[in-house]
């Protein structure tokens, strides 16, 4: 069960991560570097908390 709640979660923030990825990359386009800040951080949120993650999981497994 908790394999298949981890697998969801991952999937949502795949998904939220293409988004604010493509939403950056039209911020960019439409040149407006605030917005386009803004969401570099968010990116640099979600790469944050995937690695967190990554690094729970495999403390987990080596218990």
């Amino acid at each position: 069960m908790n394999r298949l709640v981890e697998t969801a979660m991952q999937k949502d923030i795949s998904a939220l991560e293409r988004h604010v990825l493509a939403s950056r990359d039209i911020a960019t386009q439409i040149g407006d570097p605030f917005l386009s800040y803004l969401l570099s951080m968010a990116l640099f949120t979600i790469y944050e908390k995937k690695a967190q993650h990554e690094n729970e999981a495999l403390k987990s497994s080596f218990r």
